[in-house]
């Protein structure tokens, strides 16, 4: 993380989660973050309207600086497509399981990789799965 000045951190309840949130990550023996680097903390835009009026004001990404137009949800758009696969990874083993979820979200990636530079009113990833 050489050279990243500040992190900007999304979570569904990040008003309440952060109350201890760096408690929490001293305790950790996996999460370790540097003492000078800015913590950004934020609520996606989907759940943010469902929180209290001063939520909206502190913690929407919209209002952070460096937050941009960034909705914060990027992974509860890979649920429904990941859906369409749970019938078939209920019954593998763990392992095998967790390789088969891997390779569709790499996929995923891999579609918004090379769809980056594409101009379209929708989102080509997500609507191929509109398309049966």
């Amino acid at each position: 993380m050489e050279g990243i000045e500040a992190a900007l951190i999304s979570y569904d309840v990040m008003c309440q989660w952060s109350v201890h949130m760096m408690d929490r990550v001293t305790r950790s023996s996996h999460l370790k973050l540097r003492d000078d680097l800015e913590l950004r903390l934020a609520i996606g835009l989907f759940h943010i309207h469902g929180h209290r009026d001063t939520c909206l004001a502190r913690y929407s990404p919209s209002f952070i600086e460096g937050g941009r137009q960034i909705d914060g949800e990027t992974i509860e758009t890979l649920w429904a497509p990941l859906n369409e696969i749970s019938r078939s990874t209920r019954g593998m083993s763990t392992s095998h399981r967790r390789e088969v979820i891997d390779d569709h979200m790499n996929d995923s990636n891999w579609k918004k990789l090379v769809g980056v530079g594409k101009l379209s009113p929708i989102n080509p990833v997500l609507h191929q799965y509109s398309r049966k």
